[in-house]
């Protein structure tokens, strides 16, 4: 079977190696039934397109990098397509390409996958899943093995939307977009997106942005599921997709501003990592579940 099993008696976790490194199921057992805190995922379905997992890594970066191309110390970038049917370069490597087991046990496992060719980023990624008590653990790291490049790093769990979901996620900005989903003016949250108290996600309205001034700690709360799970991240941004028309919606720590590589300013300014040669960057990501 291509699935990890990981198990600690009150989480268990589904993990697919070849099939981007991510979790095709993440579940609360609770009397004896598991309950998804992931939307979970099929496994046919899984093997052959990525964004039907539970969860998967986003390394070296994070949403959409607009045109293709970045400015780079005197140089342009060209970074070709992760998908083709995408019109910009989508999410990195790390959710489409097998990943390897490095080590395991019953309620962890270690991945590592190689980048070298077909793209300007040559890099090793490696990711721990961990079950530690009531918490799925999840570290991730990229080392530079190529030129100096700006790096980021995020993970893109899909939650179930429920119609009494709430949300608490304090942020201090959000960045309006174009209809490209590119971002282009960063302001404070409206009044639909300002999840600074817990609010439920607006029926019919869909959320797709970068938000920025996150202190690190969000919860997710379903009453009808007797459910809540607190996320807890070492970045200070995330970004909230909930598409209306579908039964989950995606709340996603990540350490940089959507297409980061080209706003105003340096990289650095919007998150972004720059390493040289051997050097590695590490992000923490922690979901806590709690029965309610």
């Amino acid at each position: 079977m291509p699935t990890l099993r990981l198990e600690n008696g009150v989480l268990c976790a589904d993990v697919l190696p070849e099939a981007g490194g991510g979790l095709l199921r993440f579940d609360f057992l609770r009397d004896g039934e598991a309950v998804p805190v992931f939307r979970p995922g099929q496994l046919d379905e899984a093997l052959r397109e990525s964004k039907a997992l539970a969860c998967y890594p986003l390394v070296p970066w994070s949403n959409r990098i607009g045109g293709g191309r970045f400015p780079f110390q005197g140089r342009t970038i060209e970074v070709p397509l992760t998908r083709e049917d995408e019109t910009y370069p989508l999410h990195g490597h790390g959710w489409l390409m097998p990943w390897h087991r490095v080590a395991e046990g019953e309620t962890f496992v270690e991945l590592a996958a190689m980048v070298d060719h077909g793209t300007p980023f040559r890099y090793l990624a490696l990711q721990c899943y961990t079950l530690a008590g009531n918490t799925l653990q999840i570290a991730l790291t990229v080392r530079n093995e190529g030129a100096p490049l700006p790096f980021g790093l995020g993970v893109h769990p899909f939650f179930p939307r429920t119609p009494d979901v709430r949300l608490h996620a304090s942020a201090t900005g959000m960045w309006q977009s174009a209809p490209d989903d590119l971002p282009t003016v960063l302001q404070a949250p409206p009044p639909h997106a300002d999840f600074r108290k817990p609010r439920p996600l607006e029926p019919g309205h869909t959320i797709n942005q970068s938000f920025e001034g996150w202190d690190g700690a969000a919860e997710i709360v379903w009453p009808s599921r007797r459910l809540s799970v607190r996320v807890t991240a070492t970045t200070s941004r995330y970004v909230l997709y909930t598409p209306a028309e579908y039964d989950f919606f995606c709340f996603e720590p990540v350490d940089h501003t959507i297409n980061a590589h080209n706003l105003p300013g340096l990289p650095q300014d919007h998150g972004l990592t720059i390493l040289g040669t051997g050097q590695s960057l590490q992000r923490g990501y922690q979901f806590t579940v709690t029965s309610i």
